[in-house]
């Protein structure tokens, strides 16, 4: 449970790796809590007017971090969001703070098995085209998962979990959160 909790408006962001159900657990939560959903991805899709595979082939990742900055910062001030996040959005220090600001973070977290599965069904991430997707993605939660970590206000292992029980689980967490801060 919840140990530290700090007054945040009421939003609830989800981070973690692709393929850990951020974008699908945001829209179950948004739906459930009467919440509006923000996917940060969609949104900097709309802004390029550009897939992020293209971004990313067209303008580079650092062009697409940017974006990804701007779009956070224009949540300021707004309540009763759930956030969908990009899974490196933890690599910018300024964005960890946004987050933070905004209100309660939850890492979904999944093993590299289930991200691998998940993320084989498609061809959209960019940063998995290579000649060994698996050793990828080992690599990239190497460099990531300690900063999912002091991002995070709560950690959600999501492998064998479904949509619904995931959703509940941070949904009665946000409650609780919630209730301490009033």
């Amino acid at each position: 449970m919840i140990g530290h909790f700090r007054n945040t408006p009421m939003n609830l962001s989800l981070i973690g790796f692709m393929g850990t159900g951020k974008s699908t657990i945001a829209n179950r939560l948004a739906e459930n809590l009467g919440f509006n959903l923000i996917d940060t991805d969609a949104l900097i899709e709309k802004k390029a007017s550009k897939s992020i595979k293209e971004i990313f082939s067209d303008d580079g990742e650092s062009e697409f971090r940017r974006l990804e900055s701007q779009i956070l910062e224009g949540l300021n001030g707004k309540e009763r969001m759930v956030i969908a996040t990009g899974g490196g959005i933890v690599k910018n220090q300024k964005n960890v703070d946004e987050l933070r600001k905004l209100g309660v973070v939850f890492w979904l977290d999944a093993g590299v098995d289930s991200i691998l599965e998940r993320v084989s069904r498609n061809d959209d991430r960019p940063l998995l085209q290579t000649d060994d997707p698996r050793k990828t993605i080992v690599t990239l939660l190497d460099q990531r998962s300690d900063l999912y970590n002091k991002c995070c206000d709560e950690r959600i292992p999501t492998d064998g979990l479904s949509i619904e029980e995931v959703s509940f689980g941070i949904a009665e967490s946000a409650r609780v959160w919630f209730s301490k801060i009033q």
